[in-house]
């Protein structure tokens, strides 16, 4: 199994409040239909519950992560179902002072060896996204 880090995101949030918004994915489902019309449309059907995302991945079909560890204050953890592959999106989580937060999410992921050449860049991508996308929400 391969991991890729995604980059470091500082955010200016306590530990507990980062943590809770990240643990309980019940709360964005409210924000995405408060969306415009045209901006959903971009998240391709994109739909949360309190513990899992689903979506509408390109070649693969519909991608449903479910929360599968909480470590409190520390860790949360995502498992694919429906992936083609074992696939884990973890968001880590480490206080940086009283009143700011560190998150590093990592992509494990089980390919061949022979194929991380090729698609390894493409993930490591992705890892590194995420902590754009926790930026964006903490804002």
């Amino acid at each position: 199994m391969a991991t890729y880090s995604g980059k470091p995101v500082t955010l200016p949030r306590p530990i507990g409040v980062v943590y809770e918004k990240v643990a309980d994915l019940s709360q964005y489902q409210d924000l995405v239909n408060q969306l415009p019309e045209e901006q959903r449309e971009r998240l391709n059907g994109v739909e949360f519950d309190g513990d899992g995302i689903r979506m509408e991945a390109p070649a693969i079909g519909q991608l449903v992560f479910r929360i599968s560890e909480r470590v409190p204050t520390s860790r949360v953890s995502f498992s694919a179902e429906g992936c083609p592959v074992p696939l884990t999106l973890s968001v880590n989580l480490k206080e940086a002072s009283a009143d700011s937060t560190t998150i590093t999410p990592s992509i494990k992921i089980e390919i061949p060896p022979m194929l991380r050449p090729f698609i390894g860049n493409k993930i490591q991508e992705a890892a590194d996204k995420f902590g754009d996308v926790f930026t964006s929400i903490f804002k």
